[in-house]
């Protein structure tokens, strides 16, 4: 038994006598574990203990919210051969098309899609205000056409870069 200690603040001496009190009884102790609000039990579930101390954020389809950012960026452009079937896609943007910004433009709108969505995840992920779709097509939009702009000088092709990009995002 413990030796009693005597506290300078009185409510502290009434706590150990409280627990001195349960300290005499001869019960054993369970074992008990939260697995919903007010629910107690005495069988431990990873699931259920993941579920009280993670931090629960809005549900986002990232397929569908993926897949509707590629249709508006580059459906007009790709017209007949647009997909969001990824090995297509792949397969799609690794062969040369008519020419040279037909094919910059998708590859590029691709990687500036990519980037953009896992940026958007990640940023969702630490608890930063989520962006909505419209905000991300333009963020991704405007970085395609101000790499246009830094390479129209680069080449004869590329100098209607923006006008093709414009053609067919307002024909989408």
């Amino acid at each position: 038994m413990r030796r009693r200690r005597n506290h300078r603040v009185d409510i502290l001496n009434q706590v150990q006598e409280e627990i001195s009190k349960l300290g005499n009884q001869q019960e054993e102790d369970d074992t008990l574990w939260k697995h919903a609000e007010g629910k107690y039990i005495n069988k431990f579930s990873t699931s259920k203990t993941w579920d009280q101390i993670r931090d629960i954020q809005q549900v986002c389809a990232w397929s569908k919210y993926s897949e509707n950012v590629w249709r508006n960026l580059v459906e007009g452009l790709m017209q007949d051969t647009f997909t969001t079937d990824w090995s297509t896609l792949v397969r799609i943007v690794s062969k040369p098309w008519l020419t040279p910004i037909k094919t910059f433009l998708p590859r590029y709108t691709l990687q500036a899609a990519m980037h953009t969505i896992w940026w958007e995840r990640n940023a969702r992920r630490h608890g930063e205000e989520p962006r909505d779709m419209a905000n991300l097509i333009q963020l991704i939009d405007k970085n395609v056409r101000l790499k246009l702009l830094a390479v129209r000088g680069k080449g004869r092709h590329f100098e209607k870069g923006l006008i093709t990009s414009f053609g067919t995002r307002l024909s989408s």
